[in-house]
């Protein structure tokens, strides 16, 4: 088979390569289409690194020499393409994101858990032969990354082996970086403190002042701050010892390996979310309140601090609730769901 990924953002990388690695193992042609309108620098970079055979020439999507071709969002010329098409989510949780759409326009919808399969099929059950729960793909790299790359990352970062690793990963918006204290690092100076943008934090105009928050925090030894050209977080999902998160999707990646999590609730809106509180209800994931009990949830930076000190100490105060939610919004975490997604392809050729 010819099995394409399109990568329309950096951070979709994680999700396609260990994918792609199952199929070239198996001694299918392997193509990355890259998006010319994402940092192509960085594409080309991470394109290169990874010794994946790539192109920015999208003229490839609508070829008919490719036989499935997968998509991490929604296409808007979905229908133009003659491949068959794949649709996998790029987080992990509750939000419906694209998966009605993607039901109705996609011939195969790959599902991580139990909520996810199970709602689709409850609110589309004339779509289910095309909805296959496979796990979430991103995660094998975690389970499976080696004593060598996490030297590789310690010396990197210039960790210090004797102090626990403390991971924030806000989501750009809304987000609790702009009511995190300047001081943060030297707050946890116990710690090693690691920053972990997202990709839009870093690259958009309106975020400038999560910037300037980012610079100041960059001054602290003990705190370092990705840039970039550090587009894959799964490192640090296998790295740290706690995650302080808010709204992003990586809360439930980091929990899966059975690691804390401090989801802070304290955001920064924008005036017209203040004006108008019905609009940040249609931003916001209602699905996902009952699952904010995977953790701690802080209501101010203060009992954030406290928070992030107590499960460092008790790290299996939410055992359980880690184990039960992983099931159903990650499904099978083994390290295998890329050996599942490849295989429900090779079912699908086989027809």
């Amino acid at each position: 088979m010819v099995v394409a990924f399109y990568v329309a953002y950096p951070y979709y990388f994680p999700h396609f390569i260990p994918i792609a690695k199952v199929f070239k193992n198996k001694g299918h042609h392997i193509q990355f289409i890259l998006s010319s309108n994402q940092n192509t620098e960085l594409m080309l970079q991470i394109a290169k690194e990874s010794k994946l055979n790539y192109t920015f020439d999208e003229v490839l999507l609508f070829s008919k020499e490719v036989d499935y071709l997968f998509f991490a969002n929604f296409f808007e010329e979905i229908t133009k393409i003659k491949a068959k098409t794949i649709f996998m989510d790029h987080g992990v949780g509750t939000k419906y994101c694209d998966f009605e759409r993607a039901l109705n326009q996609y011939d195969i919808v790959l599902v991580e858990g139990e909520y996810r399969y199970n709602s689709l099929n409850t609110n589309s059950p004339s779509y289910s032969v095309k909805i296959k729960k496979v796990g979430f793909s991103k995660l094998d790299m975690a389970i499976n990354f080696s004593e060598v790359d996490k030297v590789r990352y310690i010396k990197k970062y210039n960790i210090d082996i004797n102090k626990p690793i403390i991971l924030y990963a806000p989501t750009f918006f809304p987000s609790s970086i702009e009511k995190m204290s300047d001081t943060f690092p030297s707050d946890f100076s116990e710690c090693n403190v690691i920053v972990k943008p997202h990709y839009l934090s870093l690259h958009r105009s309106r975020y400038k002042n999560q910037r300037k928050k980012f610079e100041k925090w960059e001054k602290y030894e003990n705190c370092k701050v990705c840039d970039a050209s550090e587009y894959n977080i799964v490192p640090f999902l296998a790295l740290c010892n706690v995650m302080i998160s808010d709204e992003s999707s990586a809360i439930f990646e980091f929990t899966a390996l059975d690691k804390p999590v401090i989801l802070n609730r304290f955001l920064k809106l924008r005036w017209s979310y203040y004006l108008n509180p019905r609009k940040l209800l249609n931003r916001m994931d209602a699905g996902i309140d009952i699952y904010r009990s995977i953790g701690d949830n802080a209501q101010s930076y203060d009992e954030m601090l406290s928070m992030v000190k107590e499960n460092l100490k008790n790290k299996d105060k939410y055992k359980n609730q880690r184990m039960i939610f992983t099931k159903d919004l990650c499904g099978d975490v083994d390290g295998k769901s890329s050996h599942r997604i490849v295989q429900v392809i090779e079912d699908d050729y086989a027809k």
